[in-house]
């Protein structure tokens, strides 16, 4: 039996890379026209690269990569409030 593989082409850009290269640009926006699915996961990693830069940011001191290290993998395994979820519509109703 074969197995193809797919392997990404390294010259072409992929979602993440889209997502950093565009995340200045696309966090200064309050609204987006999602158009698909791609449009959706956008907007997820955008959330989330700045969940990520507000916990380094709200360390008392700058942390060392280390430090930021963990306190990035503590991020990854909580809960992520992504647009449309009933938590994230409930606590945005009590504001």
């Amino acid at each position: 039996m074969l197995t193809t593989v797919h392997v990404a082409d390294p010259e072409q850009g992929d979602i993440i890379d889209e997502t950093l290269d565009l995340f200045r640009a696309n966090s200064l926006f309050r609204n987006f026209e999602i158009k698909g699915p791609a449009d959706r996961l956008l907007i997820i990693l955008i959330l989330y690269i700045s969940d990520c830069l507000a916990k380094i940011g709200s360390a008392r001191t700058v942390p060392t990569q280390i430090e930021a290290s963990k306190m990035l993998n503590t991020l990854s395994v909580d809960n992520l409030a992504i647009p449309g979820d009933a938590c994230l519509v409930d606590s945005w109703a009590v504001r």
